[in-house]
């Protein structure tokens, strides 16, 4: 299944509908790295889209990025840690970096 034709057109596909996420994603980085609260919630909500997804298409390390963002943004939602929008930038960006890398294994442009 895994191999499959199928499999790797929905594979594609998944990525695609990431790669187009990321706009967002970066606009709220460039928020968080400017001091303008951002909404954290929101921003949970789509780094949670990617992380179990993404391990399930065979994107581990945008699922391990985007566990580890997801995992900050809880703690810090939940007042579990202090807010620190440079950290959290910082793992979104991962998260970025990860879905263009996966992208570009693709040959996606």
């Amino acid at each position: 299944m895994f191999n499959s034709p199928e499999f790797q057109a929905l594979r594609r596909e998944y990525l695609q509908s990431v790669v187009e996420r990321v706009a967002f994603l970066r606009e709220q980085t460039a928020r968080l790295r400017s001091g303008e609260l951002g909404e954290l919630k929101a921003l949970r909500q789509e780094i949670h889209k990617s992380r179990g997804s993404g391990g399930f298409y065979g994107f581990t390390d945008l699922s391990k990025a985007a566990a580890a963002a997801e995992d900050q943004l809880v703690l810090t939602i939940d007042g579990e840690i202090d807010r620190d929008d440079q950290a959290l930038a910082t793992l979104v960006e991962r998260v970025i970096a990860a879905a263009e890398a996966a992208a570009r294994e693709l040959g996606m442009p």
